[in-house]
C-alpha cells in the first residue's frame, strides 16, 4: 500500500507553504512560525503536540492503530537574513528576511506527511515523532531539539528528513548511500602583537602583517596536505583589526570555516591548520589563539536504511524517480540526529523542467509547488515502510 496525499490535502499544504513564505523568520526568532505550525497540527485529528520546553520549534507525535517501531521525521523552519528578489504572489513581507533555502517547503511537506499518516493510522504500525526544528541555518537547532530529551523519552529507532534540491527536476529524488553533505568546523583566530605609532613600526609587532601571513599559509592545507582526490574547503571569512592611519593595533581577529566529507581528511586538516597558525605567528613574533566555535558532523546516510529509503522513493514518486548527484560541501545539522540513531536524508528535486537554477541562499531562489506532494508522500512512506 502506498501513502498518497489527496488533492484537497495538497491544496491546503500549498496554502500553508505560501503563508510560511510570506512570513519568514530567522533562526531563534521563529515565534509566529511556531504558532502557525502548532495551529496547523492542532487541526489534524490524531496529532498530539508534545510540550518539550522549546521557545521556538514544535515536536508532535502520531500513534498508529497497531503497535510497532517509533520513527522520527524532521523539517527545519527558519529563514535567512536575505532580501528576496524572486517575484511571486506570496513574496516575503518581512524586509530583510526570506525563505531563500526552502525551509517553508520542508515544513509544509512534514505537515502534509502528518495529514497522510494521521488519516491512514489504521494502515501502518508504530508511532512517529514529528520534529519541526528551529535554527538550522545557524546549525545549532538540532542540538537544542536533542537536549529536550525527546530521543530518550520516546523509543525513536530511526530518523528521516529531506532537503529540496533546485539542481534536480521536480519528480526526481536523490537517494544516496555515500556521504551526502559535509562536516564543518567554524573557527576563530586572534593574533596578538604590540601596538604603537604607525611611524615607528620597529617598536611594534604588527598583527595585521602576521594575519596576512596566516591567510596565505593556511590556504596551502588543501593543496599540499590533503589527497587531491578528496574534498576540503578551508576559508578565512572575516578579518577585524586596525583603526586610523597612524596606529598599529595590538590585536587582529579572524574567523573561518573548514568543510570536508572524510573524517580522516578533517582530522589531518585541523591538525595542520592549528600548527600553521601557531608557527606563522611565531615567525612574525606574535602569538595566536585558535578556537573551534562550532562543529557539525557530516550527513552520512545509514546503509541499513537504504532499502527503506529506496522503497519509499519508489512508492511516493514512481519507479524511475531516483537519480544520481554528487555530494555537496554544504552542511546540515540533521547530521546531529544521526549520531544518536540511524538516519537517512533525501535531496528532493524541486525545479520545473526548463526553469533556471538558483541555488540555496540566492536572492532569486524559489521552489516548485508541484514538488510538494512528493515531499509529503516521501516522508509518509518512510514511516509506513520502516515498520
Amino acid at each position: 500500500m502506498t501513502f498518497n496525499i489527496t488533492s484537497k490535502e495538497l491544496e491546503h499544504i500549498i496554502e500553508i507553504r505560501h503563508h510560511l513564505h510570506r512570513h519568514p523568520e530567522v533562526s531563534w526568532h521563529e515565534i509566529e512560525t511556531t504558532k502557525y505550525i502548532r495551529e496547523c497540527l492542532s487541526q489534524i485529528d490524531g496529532v498530539e503536540i508534545l510540550e518539550m520546553g522549546l521557545n521556538t520549534g514544535v515536536i508532535a507525535r502520531i500513534e498508529a492503530a497497531n503497535s510497532g517501531k517509533c520513527v522520527a521525521l524532521r523539517a527545519d523552519i527558519d529563514a535567512l537574513p536575505l532580501d528576496e528578489a524572486w517575484k511571486s504572489p506570496y513574496k516575503s513581507q518581512n524586509v530583510g528576511c526570506a525563505h531563500g533555502c526552502g525551509h517553508d517547503f520542508h515544513t509544509s511537506s512534514l505537515i502534509g506527511a502528518a495529514k497522510i499518516l494521521a488519516r491512514m493510522r489504521y494502515a501502518w504500525k508504530g508511532s512517529v515523532i514529528l520534529i519541526f526544528q528551529p535554527a538550522e541555518e545557524t546549525t545549532d537547532g538540532a542540538q537544542v531539539i536533542i537536549r529536550t530529551g525527546v530521543f530518550e523519552k520516546y523509543p525513536i529507532e530511526a530518523v528521516f528528513g529531506l532537503h529540496n534540491r533546485p539542481e534536480v527536476e521536480t519528480g526526481k529524488v536523490v537517494v544516496k548511500p555515500a556521504p551526502l553533505m559535509a562536516a564543518k568546523y567554524n573557527f576563530r583566530i586572534v593574533v596578538h602583537g604590540v601596538g604603537g605609532h604607525g611611524s615607528m613600526p620597529h617598536k611594534c609587532i604588527d598583527p595585521i602583517v602576521c594575519a596576512a601571513g596566516i591567510v596565505q599559509n593556511v590556504l596551502t592545507v588543501g593543496s599540499r596536505n590533503i589527497d587531491p582526490m578528496k574534498s576540503l574547503v578551508l576559508s578565512i571569512c572575516s578579518i577585524h583589526g586596525g583603526t586610523p592611519d597612524n596606529l598599529i593595533m595590538d590585536k587582529v581577529e579572524m574567523t573561518g570555516s573548514m568543510r570536508y566529507l572524510d573524517p580522516e581528511v578533517g582530522a589531518r586538516a585541523l591538525e595542520r591548520l592549528k600548527s600553521i597558525v601557531q608557527f606563522t605567528a611565531q615567525t612574525f613574533e606574535c602569538t595566536a589563539d585558535f578556537e573551534i566555535v562550532e562543529s557539525v558532523h557530516a550527513v552520512i546516510n545509514s546503509q541499513e536504511l537504504l532499502d527503506v529509503a529506496q522503497k519509499a522513493a519508489h512508492a511516493a514518486m514512481g519507479p524511475d524517480a531516483i537519480v544520481e548527484s554528487p555530494s555537496c560541501l554544504a552542511t546540515e545539522d540533521f547530521a546531529e540526529y544521526m549520531q544518536i540513531v540511524p538516519g537517512f536524508f533525501f535531496w528532493l528535486g524541486n525545479r520545473k523542467p526548463g526553469d533556471e537554477v538558483y541555488s540555496w541562499h540566492n536572492a532569486k531562489f524559489h521552489t516548485d509547488d508541484d514538488a510538494l506532494k512528493y515531499g509529503c508522500q516521501l516522508l509518509a512512506n518512510c514511516v509506513a515502510l520502516y515498520n
